[in-house]
């Protein structure tokens, strides 16, 4: 609290942001004082009286019940893994199911034993430019391995390719 009210100005008004790095005076820029944006800025303040109320009451007074029900007192998390192209994870917890997210449709052909049993789902659309498939692998064993390509609907073709992501 005391730090975010040294920055304020001489009228008290606390900026956007402030300067960082060593003094630049000849950009007038100053170390802990604001760098040229906005002053006042009507977030900062109310940050700063949400601060004020939550070190009097000794907890964050804001905090929405629902949120803290969910994740603090039952410990929610989340039920699925994201695998994408531009997120390709190699492992996941155990317990969970693993979500392919593309770009286009496409048909999930995956296997957890190494091509002897294989499974085929359909992408679904999601409407937002993004078709997924949810693949049940929460009941699989940690130290399995879930295998999977693609069938690109659009293209009719294979990706070419095999992806694996490692269980437990």
């Amino acid at each position: 609290m005391k730090v975010m009210a040294a920055f304020a100005n001489e009228g008290g008004m606390i900026p956007e942001q402030i300067w960082d790095s060593p003094d630049i005076p000849e950009r007038e820029l100053f170390f802990g004082r604001p760098s040229g944006s906005a002053m006042p800025l009507v977030w900062a303040h109310a940050k700063y009286l949400k601060l004020i109320r939550s070190l009097r009451d000794g907890r964050v007074f804001d905090t929405p019940p629902q949120t803290l029900e969910r994740y603090v007192k039952k410990k929610t998390g989340p039920k699925l893994v994201i695998w994408s192209f531009n997120h390709k994870c190699r492992t996941m917890p155990q317990t969970m199911s693993l979500r392919i997210e593309l770009l286009a449709p496409a048909t999930v052909h995956w296997s957890h034993n190494g091509w002897k049993e294989v499974h085929d789902i359909q992408t679904k659309d999601s409407g937002l430019g993004l078709h997924y498939a949810d693949l049940q692998t929460e009941k699989i064993a940690a130290g399995t391995s879930v295998i999977f390509t693609f069938y690109w609907l659009d293209a009719g073709r294979w990706e070419g390719k095999d992806f694996e992501v490692r269980i437990g």
